[in-house]
């Protein structure tokens, strides 16, 4: 018999009406959740983790409250000894942060379903969350919304951080996905390649088959033909579909780039 996490939780959530929504989400949707405690603003947030400090486990954050962004708060914070789920309004730039921190959100108006996938990915005893704070708070820049330089990879094995620039390819196997990084490290994220597709081609990458993702950056040659490959920069050869050429050509092309 499996035994049922339980996790006890402070809401942070400045409008009356949205925080009253969570809590009765959370009674529905996650009846193992106790709340122990609510604010508004950053100010609260504070004072409650002072206050139940190791009473709770998970931190259920919206990111724009009537005194600045949640990040101030956390700022002040070490090494948050619980985990962290963030409440936002929908914004793809916000969205690609988060997931490139690997941390945990739920976007308005909240979804039941949604609030339960957050909070069943709840870790105890967590010692990544400062780490993924780091990387949420360098990506989470809405006027460069481009400007992201790190990202976290959900690996077999934990949590890795890595630069963009150090990203060769991503390569599909089943649904896995292998980073292929430079100097030779290989990591795994138990997701499937598609997931990574439309945060990665916006970023300098390019979708050149089914199972490859490739770093604009490390291409060399494209060897036109049937059976069309590219060269990358490491010698190492990475085939191209016959329906994903155009995309290829298409993306050289705003790269101010030619073939």
């Amino acid at each position: 018999m499996q035994t049922v996490m339980h996790n006890r939780a402070i809401v942070i959530e400045d409008e009356p009406e949205s925080l009253q929504n969570m809590l009765n989400q959370l009674a529905t949707y996650c009846p193992d959740v106790e709340v122990v405690a609510t604010g508004g603003s950053n100010a609260d947030f504070l004072r409650l983790v002072d206050k139940y400090e190791g009473q709770f486990e998970v931190a259920i954050l919206d990111i724009q409250l009537t005194d600045g962004l949640v990040f101030n708060a956390l700022k002040e914070l070490d090494e948050p000894p619980f985990d962290i789920i963030f409440v936002t309004a929908y914004d793809k730039y916000a969205q690609r942060a988060f997931d490139f921190a690997a941390i945990h959100y739920v976007l308005k108006p909240i979804e039941g379903n949604d609030l339960m996938k957050a909070v069943s990915r709840i870790r105890h005893r967590n010692t990544e969350t400062k780490q993924r704070l780091e990387i949420l708070q360098q990506n989470y820049n809405p006027s460069a919304p481009n400007a992201f330089e790190k990202i976290g990879i959900s690996a077999l094995d934990g949590i890795h951080f890595v630069r963009l620039r150090d990203i060769i390819r991503l390569e599909a196997e089943d649904n896995y996905t292998h980073f292929l990084m430079i100097g030779g490290e290989r990591i795994t994220a138990s997701r499937t390649i598609k997931a990574f597709e439309e945060t990665m081609v916006n970023l300098g990458f390019v979708r050149v088959h089914k199972s490859h993702i490739v770093n604009m950056n490390y291409m060399k040659t494209y060897v036109k033909g049937e059976g069309g490959y590219l060269v990358l920069e490491s010698g190492e050869t990475v085939e191209v579909a016959r329906r994903k050429k155009s995309t290829l050509i298409d993306a050289v092309r705003r790269g101010q780039g030619n073939f």
